[in-house]
């Protein structure tokens, strides 16, 4: 078996591979409709080939940068994960994540992000729950009126994506896992024509014309001349942007009957409806992280005012440079990480690292349900790993 990045005359291999593990139609006579995604996809192949030289499992890993604690770091998003049925059962996943791994490491990657198909099959990989979002649907006109002034701007695609992106970055650094997108992934998410398609997007400006949030959104038949709004994604920034937001769900009143919409965990849903009783939502949970680099995440992540050490002993079988035990130490803005023979105050795997580290659980959620071991100064882990905003909006 041979386990290697692919070449371009070998994309056509992985794409047939994906139509026949996911049930996905591929005309290879077509090109994909993204811009930019046949001239880069092929360059985020992984591949098993066989004895015979016949590709057999691939994996795709996107080359994506995301927020950790406000700083921007590489944070592949694995995706295409596939294994033709005959070739199953063989191990070449877990071959192609430990390549993907140390291509990863040698970049300089601190994280990597993926959906799985199941949780607990991924969790073996290191890979842990990562963040979860609310899902609202509600009576459009159940959301409460938004005083807020300024204005409306419709984007069509080929007009500047600057004011949009200013909102989203601004939004986005407070949340951790979020992705922290580059221009060709811009220019795929926001390339629908208004015209052609069913899908909107709207910007909110303030009286000084500062952008202050905008939402993606498309319709959903429900009846005849009657739609609901689906809002694909939405951002907002500043004290006055979640507001702008809503006076741009308030102009669809007499239009649309029902609203749906993705938001943070800690977003207050009783503040964003009149009656609490009329609006349903449901626990959306948005994927899996993965710490590639302990060290730099441990530097990285923000440390408590208060000076202080700790010593954190960590095993990771899929990325070994990260086993072993690990010394925080901090003081008036600067961090030294470094290993150390010293005994740990604390013992955790690879998923569970993760979590502590994004702030997805404290230490105190792990500890409640045996997935971490502590044996001595508590009090200052409690204060490292703290509970944080984690939230994203890309799928792949």
């Amino acid at each position: 078996m041979e386990y290697r990045k692919i070449n371009q005359d070998e994309f056509l291999a992985l794409r047939r591979i994906h139509s026949l593990v996911y049930f996905m139609k591929y005309d290879e006579e077509k090109t994909d409709s993204f811009p930019g995604a046949d001239e880069n996809r092929w360059k985020y192949g992984r591949a098993a080939f066989n004895d015979e030289g016949r590709m057999v499992a691939v994996l795709e890993a996107i080359p994506f940068k995301s927020y950790l604690d406000g700083q921007v770091v590489g944070s592949p998003g694995i995706a295409g994960v596939a294994t033709l049925v005959e070739d199953r059962r063989k191990g070449h996943v877990k071959k192609l994540l430990q390549l993907i791994f140390n291509e990863m490491h040698e970049n300089g990657d601190v994280m990597s992000y993926l959906y799985p198909f199941s949780h607990e099959y991924y969790r073996m990989f290191g890979y842990a729950q990562g963040s979860e979002s609310k899902v609202i649907e509600v009576d459009i006109k159940k959301v409460i009126m938004s005083s807020h002034d300024g204005y409306i701007k419709q984007y069509i695609p080929g007009d500047s994506l600057d004011d949009i992106i200013k909102v989203y970055d601004g939004f986005s650094k407070n949340y951790n896992c979020s992705v922290f997108r580059k221009d060709w992934r811009w220019n795929r998410l926001f390339s629908d024509d208004p015209y052609k398609t069913d899908i909107r997007v709207l910007v909110k400006y303030d009286n000084n014309n500062n952008p202050v949030a905008y939402l993606k959104l498309k319709k959903r038949e429900v009846a005849e001349y009657t739609y609901d709004m689906i809002i694909i994604e939405s951002a907002w920034t500043g004290d006055e942007g979640i507001m702008a937001l809503i006076s741009i769900i308030n102009s669809f009143r007499g239009d649309l009957r029902k609203v749906r919409i993705e938001v943070p965990a800690d977003f207050p849903i009783s503040l964003f409806v009149n009656e609490v009783w009329d609006q349903v939502s449901t626990v959306h949970h948005t994927g899996m992280n993965r710490i590639i680099d302990a060290s730099k995440a441990l530097e990285i992540i923000r440390k408590p005012e208060k000076s202080g050490r700790a010593v954190l002993g960590l095993d990771d079988e899929y990325c070994p440079w990260n086993t072993g035990r690990w010394s925080i130490e901090w003081e008036k803005g600067t961090t030294s990480v470094q290993k150390t023979d010293k005994l740990p105050d604390i013992l955790c795997k690879a998923p569970e690292f993760s979590q502590l580290v994004t702030g997805r659980y404290s230490i105190s959620d792990l500890k409640n349900f045996k997935k971490v071991e502590i044996n001595k100064n508590e009090d200052t882990l409690n204060s490292l790993f703290v509970r944080k905003p984690c939230f994203i909006q890309d799928r792949f």
